[in-house]
């Protein structure tokens, strides 16, 4: 996909009014090109001028930032090349600007709901589906002798562009969630949302992820372990979810999604205790039966998926265990997963990762440790603060370095989940440091989200400037509307970072996949204002 001869990308959903605020000139030639910033009723409030040209490895077009931070007034604007015939996209500058994104990809979340009927509002659209895969699922390929039995698993949400529910990544993605409430929830806990249980006991936040958790807990045997997945054995075609039909089967366990399950499941009962004690002790129960099953087999069990083809979410690298020992330790203080966890910790060489996706989810457990009150191993915690801050530093350079203040260099399947990751190592860094400019860089990675990037346009269906239209999602693909259903962050460009496309078709780069919405709430959430909420 190319962009316009010349063109003005910004953050089209807008900035927050102590931020860096910069935009992007592309494809312009020459020097010394000034700009001015007018509000929406044609007044000119700042004028400034776009830098010379910086290199951008994937782009033979010129690029030029400009910089209008001084700008902190609230209120909605747009930008003017001076003397060219070329505005951005009109954006708002205040406090909670963010508010009504995060509220939307929440509502993302409850349109992928599975076994029940969702609709859902959103610019004058309406979005319907059925109930669906009521019959979750038999038990065929999880234990032969059972074979044509059903054993109740409905609920949950669709992974992704496809109608599967998949144990290690809907894992992740609460990981994420329930981090965001660990560590926003004093903002986040008055979000309101349209979802059937607004106003009941939970939080709106919690009840959306209660939802989700609720099928987890299903997906656990008596012995502790856990399915990998509950899927058909091949993709759905592109239809609505209730006319995916076929049967679908829990696949036999595997210690990824077992020590998946314990980690979230123990973090859980930390996140519910103050509003359902007794759902929190199901949710500490859970977790221990599935760390007793890890225990017993002491090792490393794939989960056998040689009937299926559908996603794999197999994991080279197994650091759900070692997330799982940070939350259960975290939750329970157990003395053997303590020594467990130290031994792990000195012997598995832990560190912080810069750029990780559902592959790699020790992150979420060190998270969880560097906020920990309970005592770690003497010197532990200084150490995981240096790795942390670390990392952040090298998001930090990144950021600097890149024409449109990404954080991460690489392009790959999701790299857009990922960006949106970045923001969890540098709010944890600006946590511990009180360095604004981890805050600041976190802020550039949603301006690229929402239309700082080489393309000038939302990441974000439903969202921000000329946002994607095409997902490879089936019920927007399904149902008859133009317009996709909202709320969900497109994979993004890979393996250049001009190489999207907003097809249907191209799932590699425009698919839509609940831990890349899940990293995008994590940044919403951090710059959530329900104050401005009031106003």
């Amino acid at each position: 996909m190319g962009t316009p001869e010349a063109s003005i990308h910004l953050n089209s959903v807008g900035y927050v009014t102590d931020q860096k605020k910069t935009a992007t000139l592309v494809g312009m030639a020459g020097e010394g090109v000034s700009f001015t910033v007018s509000d929406s009723s044609g007044n000119r409030v700042f004028q400034g001028v776009f830098g010379p040209p910086v290199s951008h490895p994937d782009m033979e077009a010129p690029v030029r930032r400009g910089d209008f931070s001084p700008l902190t007034g609230p209120g909605t604007y747009r930008i003017q090349a001076d003397g060219l015939d070329i505005q951005s996209p009109w954006f708002t500058v205040g406090d909670g600007v963010y508010n009504d994104s995060l509220r939307l990809c929440m509502l993302g979340f409850y349109g992928q709901r599975c076994g029940v009927p969702v609709r859902l509002e959103h610019r004058g659209k309406v979005f319907e589906k059925k109930a669906c895969h009521t019959e979750d699922g038999y038990l065929d390929y999880y234990d032969p002798n059972r074979k044509g039995e059903r054993k109740d698993a409905s609920g949950g949400w669709h992974d992704a562009g496809d109608y599967g529910k998949y144990i290690v990544n809907a894992g992740f993605a609460m990981g994420m969630m329930f981090s965001a409430w660990e560590h926003f929830g004093g903002s986040i806990a008055s979000l309101q949302l349209p979802i059937p249980e607004t106003g009941g006991t939970l939080p709106d936040y919690l009840a959306e992820c209660k939802f989700n958790l609720d099928w987890m807990l299903k997906m656990q045997f008596d012995d502790g372990r856990v399915s990998h997945k509950l899927t058909r054995t091949t993709f759905a075609p592109m239809v609505m979810p209730h006319e995916d039909t076929e049967k679908r089967y829990f696949v036999p366990w595997g210690t990824d999604a077992t020590a998946c399950f314990a980690a979230v499941t123990a973090q859980a009962s930390r996140v519910f205790r103050d509003y359902d004690p007794g759902y929190a002790d199901v949710c500490r129960s859970a977790s221990g039966k599935a760390m007793h099953a890890l225990k017993e087999v002491q090792g490393s069990v794939n989960a056998d998926q040689s009937a299926f083809r559908t996603g794999r979410y197999a994991r080279i690298r197994h650091t759900d265990m070692e997330w799982a020992l940070c939350e259960y330790w975290e939750t329970t203080g157990d003395e053997e997963v303590y020594r467990l966890l130290g031994f792990t910790l000195h012997n598995e060489n832990f560190h912080v990762d810069v750029d990780w996706d559902w592959g790699l989810s020790r992150n979420l457990g060190l998270y969880t440790l560097l906020r920990s009150k309970r005592e770690l191993p003497p010197g532990l915690k200084e150490e995981l603060e240096q790795d942390l801050i670390a990392a952040a530093d090298r998001l930090v350079a990144n950021s600097r370095q890149h024409p449109f203040g990404r954080g991460l260099k690489r392009n790959y399947w999701g790299c857009n989940g990922s960006i949106a990751r970045t923001t969890m190592n540098l709010m944890e860094a600006f946590r511990i440091s009180g360095d604004e400019i981890y805050r600041l860089t976190a802020l550039d990675q949603l301006s690229y989200i929402y239309g700082n990037n080489p393309f000038g346009r939302s990441f974000v269906t439903g969202d921000g400037h000329n946002p994607p239209m095409n997902p490879h999602h089936r019920p927007s693909a399904a149902d008859g509307i133009r317009d996709p259903w909202p709320g969900h962050l497109v994979g993004g460009p890979h393996p250049t970072e001009l190489d999207w496309y907003d097809v249907t078709e191209d799932p590699r780069t425009n698919e839509t996949a609940i831990n890349w919405d899940a990293a995008l709430v994590y940044a919403l959430a951090a710059f959530y204002d329900p104050v401005a909420e009031q106003k």
